[in-house]
């Protein structure tokens, strides 16, 4: 027998069956990624590098299609909430928690409690242990940086405190169709995720940094991505594909 032959071809058996295993394991993963989530419409090369960075997304997530025309918002505050446990307004009596989940039970529990109530919409992804968060909403959009929140414990609703706002006309700017949300996830994925990520969120809204001296604020079209883990949060501006981070509650709020 020549051992030499031999042995050559059942190394290079070895290495086909390694090829074979490896191009069938990426094809299940890729197929499990599109079955439990509609990634269809991420490039090819995302795709490639969330599977080599362990990037993973949560089961229930989707990736928005709407690209809708929009503008930047210019506001000013009525109201800020402070950031203290003295700041928060108690509510007497304490209402069920599970009234969150239904609008009509929430109005008629604490709309005559809550100046402004139905502009806000509960935000679930957003929210945190302890604490119900509510988000200004605009055009039927969500204002991510401004909250109506509801404090909680023992399954009642104890406390409150609420950003109020009045919109001011915005001289200058102009309506424009917003960023695809698979442009903008593909742009986070692969310059900002870290290795072993889980995406717990995608969604369409209104971002801006606030500033503490100035009298008008404005918010921009974004895009923002939670991590299933809290500690950041991404905002990609739906106009420009400008990435922004900030700290996300967990760390923040622990």
């Amino acid at each position: 027998m020549d051992w030499r032959r031999a042995k050559t071809v059942l190394i290079l058996s070895f290495l086909m069956l390694n090829v074979i295993l490896g191009s069938q394991l990426w094809l299940e993963w890729r197929e499990r990624l599109n079955t439990a989530v509609d990634w269809t419409s991420l490039p090819p090369e995302t795709l490639q590098f969330m599977h080599e960075k362990n990037i993973q997304v949560d089961e229930n997530v989707k990736i928005p299609t709407d690209t809708p025309v929009m503008r930047e918002l210019t506001y000013t505050f009525k109201q800020r909430t402070g950031d203290t446990i003295n700041d928060r307004i108690m509510i007497s009596p304490s209402p069920e928690t599970r009234i969150v989940y239904f609008e009509e039970e929430l109005a008629g529990a604490l709309g005559n409690v809550i100046p402004e109530l139905g502009s806000y919409t509960f935000d679930s992804p957003g929210s945190r242990d302890g604490v119900f968060v509510f988000n200004r909403m605009e055009g039927g959009w969500p204002m991510f940086d401004i909250h109506l929140e509801l404090f909680y414990s023992e399954q009642k609703i104890k406390a409150y405190l609420q950003d109020q706002i009045e919109i001011k006309p915005s001289s200058g700017a102009k309506e424009q169709q917003v960023l695809t949300a698979a442009k903008a996830l593909a742009k986070v994925i692969e310059i900002n995720l870290p290795a072993g990520s889980v995406i717990k969120e995608i969604r369409l809204g209104y971002h801006g940094e606030i500033f503490e001296d100035a009298e008008a604020q404005v918010s921009a079209p974004s895009w923002r991505v939670l991590l299933e883990n809290g500690e950041e949060v991404y905002y990609v501006n739906a106009i420009s594909a400008e990435v922004t981070t900030e700290k996300g509650d967990s760390l923040v709020n622990p």
